[in-house]
């Protein structure tokens, strides 16, 4: 498997642009995908710089609706009609952030209407090509991984505006089987990265988890929730662990103490094979 980063928080070397965002290749036998967007163009400018070449993709999958995740697709060229887009359908919610008095849209900024794809809503699971599986769906097990707070959905009804908590009920996970087991992929784990594998595992019990790729929205979180991560993550015996994008420094050097080399820095322009 080959794995290209076009787009994360940070950046490692001359000539590329990072922004708080991700955007990444996955190649494995003779399948292409590009999951998430980042924001903007950066991932198509990091592209180009890195000869990689988009024109050849046999799908995106888009792994929520934040604007960091899914904000590139309105600077894909609408010359041409672009690869089959996985996502969610309430990924299209109106989304914000903030406390109840200052919140600030963090969504798409338009339909998919606009993007001249072809949309694919996604559910439960499913296997978009062979050994590539969209899971969503994703409950809440653990009793560390809390539901996410400060995220709100606004809804219009006759009477006016609305507000209620965002659960997060459009992310999905990219889970692709090979030879060593699943490589899993997340955009930011609002669920938690440890409930997401475990449903991975639910959906494909059969294969065990070789690797996880994921942005685990821990930049924020308490010492608590960090250690019972790292410490589910161990028990699990995952041998590749490249966590990135909102997992934060703080959580990500813990996880590079505690698990050694099998924790992988992955930036902006970084090129894996597993």
């Amino acid at each position: 498997m080959k794995i290209t980063i076009l787009n994360e928080n940070t950046v490692y070397r001359q000539g590329l642009l990072a922004e708080h965002g991700l955007s990444v290749v996955i190649e494995e036998r003779d399948r292409k995908f590009l999951m998430d967007t980042g924001q903007s163009d950066v991932f198509l400018k990091n592209a180009k710089t890195l000869g990689v070449h988009l024109e050849d993709l046999d799908g995106i999958i888009l792994s929520h609706g934040h604007y960091d995740h899914c904000g590139g697709m309105e600077y894909l060229d609408g010359s041409r009609r672009l690869p089959p887009v996985y996502i969610q359908k309430s990924a299209f919610e109106r989304k914000y952030s903030g406390t109840q008095k200052d919140r600030h849209y963090i969504g798409m900024s338009g339909s998919h209407e606009s993007w001249k794809a072809d949309v694919r809503f996604t559910g439960d699971a499913r296997e978009i090509a062979p050994g590539f599986w969209v899971i969503g769906n994703i409950p809440y097990r653990t009793d560390f991984e809390e539901r996410p707070a400060g995220f709100w959905i606004q809804d219009k009804n006759g009477t006016g505006t609305c507000w209620r908590a965002d659960e997060m009920e459009d992310e999905q996970i990219l889970a692709v089987c090979t030879k060593k087991g699943l490589c899993l992929f997340m955009g930011c784990s609002h669920r938690g990265v440890v409930n997401g594998i475990l449903r991975a595992k639910e959906v494909l019990p059969d294969m065990p988890v070789y690797g996880v790729l994921a942005g685990m929205h821990l930049r924020s979180a308490g010492e608590k929730r960090i250690t019972d991560t790292i410490r589910s993550l161990r028990d699990m015996e995952i041998p590749v662990l490249i966590p990135v994008h909102c997992t934060g420094k703080r959580a990500a050097g813990r996880m590079a103490s505690a698990f050694g080399d099998s924790c992988i820095w992955a930036e902006t322009g970084q090129v894996l094979e597993l």
